[in-house]
């Protein structure tokens, strides 16, 4: 693969155009009166504390203009053309223009100043992008001029949007636990180290969506030394579009220690930066700057070997986009951040800690008077305050990162290889046709064919539809799915606990996605099989535990899998003895409604061995009609008496969201489902799990073959992981009365259910002192399943 560092004409004409970093830059045409675009302040606070989403520190939002404000005055000035622009954002604390780029006659130079500082810069490269966002300045205004050795057409440069920052670029935001590189550590050592090390650190402010974002950043060295190479999170920088808006602040430190205040040596590169490889699993982003480093710049050397827990580890970050930060601890073994599928560095400071703004900075080993990076930060604490006495980081290896990287800065020269590394290099030979127009499931013969091969594979639906895609082989694999523009939806290691492939399913709207396979062991290889299938199925699921709050007593617990409901209705008799009805089969209509024939049973008492078989009598029928998420009307009929009652998803903690799974489910640790004994049929056992604590529900059979019902509604789960409570059976008013009048509930012993993974546990309860253990699974009658989680 060819890669062009620097674009002659972008080097050609920063020699051209631009002075160098030490002189102070001046508009060309300061005597020329700009236009101006002025939006009032917004509605909201318009000073606001930076907050954390999604890991990345959001100190901004982007405020579209009315309409796009054109550059249209075209002035001559020495070489070339000038035009200027005043755009103001008020109450802005700093401030960051959208240029809406159209048919540029070659490269364009941007210089930018704030209500206050010095006058910034960047170039802007027509085979870039259509967008360009200028330099980050202080205040709520920014003076814009755009030189062009050729007049453009009028209209060719509009500013679009204004990024709004709520927080001052230079706010002094970091807590006072953190620990400044302008002071002393108290080792001389290690103060040399810093004082090479943090001159590789960037600052980086950048847009994505709708808001902008801090992050931190290390430019690094590669075979390809000077081309600059910068690697931060990718929970940071994702996509293109976040890539080429970045701008970056170097040498952005304290201006003394303790004294408050930065560096007047601090220099901010503007213009974008080529996004060269990321990777959702391992959380890292490898970028290519458009122009060199800064002078005095250094690039970090890389330690890519595995570190042994109780390693000495240095971070260098910019917590809360603050000035430039060091903390030290250990690597004290390693550990798996939720969603994702590779193992992490766990750092535990001692000495400072790490902040939001701290996203994608340094993990430093010391090796001969040098810091080495090792890797890059992705989790931290929830609670990172001077408080917290838990300072920890989890940091992506860069032993499993570098093999993925190598090949892009010429580290290795990769051999045959079956499947593309990356989105933007998949062909239609690695595509695939829309899958919910196949009747039968994809497979794929592939190979991981060297050390940090990674296969990637583009696929389209045009429905909404639940896609699955698995690996057989036996190959330790991780796979994710990205969306059309590459970024990462969901990840896994392990589909099931049987064997060590990888499978994810996933409910995708319409539209163009990438499958991602990739080695669990970075110098792995091997062959496998790739399987993609799509299920039609709606978009929500209704397994839960359903009720009529004005009616105690009586429910209904619905387990969806695939377009087929299976409910068990809990009421009474007209004696007022438990009842349960079943439709094990209610099939989805074209109407959206689920409709089946509804059930009677008798059988063998509960505490039967060996079981017998059961008898089901027909004596009715059930359909459901959903008006969203958590209401639906239930209309059924027994013996020619019917119902029609409003149910609602019954809530006793936090409700879970259920969603689809093709897998076994042995790796989840929400239990809600419905559960049986596949040597006993007849009988299960319904379990409704919110947060910490099981609402079960067992139907069964009493000594007389009638059914029975028993209630567990207030299972908690002990320090062992076993959910336990008191057991009820219930009298209530018959199935059809109107109105709904009290139940009496009696306790006839207690329950409990303790799990060997999400799919296989263990049932025990007592009635009336007669005991009962059973083993139960999950209960599969469609596919996809049902998963359930927060």
């Amino acid at each position: 693969m060819k890669f062009h560092v620097f674009p002659a004409v972008a080097a050609a004409f920063a020699l051209a155009f631009l002075p160098a970093f030490a002189a102070p830059l001046a508009f060309r045409a300061p005597e020329l009166v700009p236009e101006a675009v002025v939006l009032p302040a917004p509605v909201e606070k318009a000073a606001a504390p930076a907050t954390l989403v999604g890991g990345k520190l959001k100190v901004g939002d982007v405020r579209a203009l009315p309409k796009a404000a054109p550059l249209a005055q075209w002035q001559p000035v020495d070489g070339g053309f000038v035009a200027r622009i005043r755009a103001e954002s008020q109450t802005a604390q700093g401030l960051r223009a959208r240029l809406d780029l159209g048919e540029l006659p070659g490269a364009m130079e941007v210089r930018v100043r704030g209500d206050t500082g010095p006058v910034e810069s960047m170039l802007v490269d027509p085979a870039r992008g259509t967008e360009a966002w200028t330099p980050w300045t202080e205040g709520a205004s920014q003076l814009i001029e755009v030189f062009s050795p050729v007049a453009p057409a009028a209209g060719t440069v509009r500013v679009g949007a204004l990024l709004h920052f709520t927080m001052s670029p230079f706010a002094k935001a970091a807590s006072a636990c953190t620990q400044s590189t302008a002071c002393t550590t108290g080792d001389a050592g290690l103060d040399a180290a810093l004082a090479e090390r943090k001159k590789s650190m960037a600052r980086i402010s950048f847009v994505s969506g709708n808001s902008g974002f801090l992050c931190s950043a290390t430019l690094i060295d590669t075979p390809r030394n000077p081309a600059a190479y910068v690697l931060t999170a990718n929970h940071c920088i994702e996509d293109t579009a976040s890539a080429s808006s970045i701008t970056a602040y170097w040498f952005y430190e304290e201006s003394a220690c303790g004294a408050g205040g930065t560096s007047p040596a601090r220099v901010q590169t503007s213009g974008g930066m080529q996004l060269v490889f990321t990777n959702y699993n391992v959380d890292a982003t490898l970028l290519l700057m458009n122009g060199p480093p800064p002078a005095g710049a250094t690039y970090a050397p890389l330690n890519t070997a595995l570190i042994a827990a109780n390693t000495p580890i240095v971070s260098l970050s910019h917590p809360r986009g603050d000035s430039s930060r060091w903390a030290d601890g250990v690597m004290e073994g390693q550990g798996r951040p939720v969603g994702l599928p590779y193992n992490m560095y766990v750092v535990n400071f001692s000495r400072g800690m790490i902040e939001g703004g701290s996203s994608g900075s340094g993990a430093f080993t010391r090796t001969n008077g040098r810091l080495e990076l090792t890797g890059v930060l992705s989790r931290g604490p929830v609670d990172d305050s001077c408080t917290n006495t838990d300072k920890f980081g989890l940091y992506g290896r860069l032993e499993a990162i570098y093999p993925q990287l190598a090949q892009y800065i010429g580290a290795a020269t990769p051999g045959a290889d079956d499947a593309p590394n990356r989105p933007v290099d998949v062909t239609a030979a690695v595509s695939v046709a829309p899958l919910d127009t196949l009747s039968q499931p994809v497979t794929l013969a592939r190979s991981i064919d060297y050390a940090g091969d990674i296969d990637v594979f583009r696929f389209t639906v045009s429905s909404m539809v639940a896609v699955t895609g698995y690996t057989t082989g036996g190959q330790d694999l991780v796979s994710t799915i990205l969306d059309h523009n590459g970024i990462g939806l969901e990840a896994n290691d392990d589909a099931e606990t049987v064997d060590n492939d990888t499978g994810i399913t996933r409910l995708l709207a319409p539209g163009a996605y990438y499958f991602h396979v990739a080695h669990w062991t970075p110098s792995a290889t091997g062959a496998y099989q790739l399987v993609l299938r799509a299920d039609r199925v709606e978009a929500l699921n209704y397994t839960a535990l359903w009720w009529n709050e004005a009616e105690s007593g009586w429910g209904i617990n619905l387990n969806h899998q695939g377009n087929i409901i299976f409910a068990t209705l809990f009421t009474y008799d007209d004696a007022g003895a438990p009842m349960w009805l079943v439709m094990s089969r209610g099939e989805r209509q074209n109407d959206g409604s689920y409709s089946g024939t509804l059930h009677r049973t008798t059988g063998p008492a509960f505490n039967a061995s060996p079981w017998t078989a059961i008898n089901a009598t027909e004596v009715g029928t059930m359909r459901l009609v959903f008006g969203g998420p958590n209401t639906a009307s239930l209309t059924y009929s027994v013996n020619g008496r019917s119902v029609t009652k409003a149910i609602t998803r019954q809530a006793f903690g936090t409700l879970p969201e259920c969603s689809w799974s093709y897998f076994d489910r042995t790796f989840e640790g929400n239990f809600q489902d419905l559960w049986w004994n596949p040597e006993q049929s007849g009988w299960g056992i319904n379990l409704a799990h919110q947060d910490n604590t099981l609402f079960a529900t067992l139907f069964t059979y009493a000594v007389n073959g009638q059914g029975l019902w028993l209630v567990m509604p207030e299972g908690r789960q002990d320090s062992t992981g076993t959910y336990s409570g008191a057991l009820y059976r219930t009298r209530g008013p018959a199935f059809d009365v109107s109105p709904w009048s009290a139940i009496q509930p009696t306790q006839v012993g207690t329950m409990s259910l303790t799990f060997d993974d999400g799919n296989a546990g263990q049932l025990n309860y007592t009635v009336d002192g007669v005991s009962v253990s059973k083993p139960i699974v999950r209960q599969v009658f469609s596919a996809p399943r049902t998963k359930c989680g927060s």
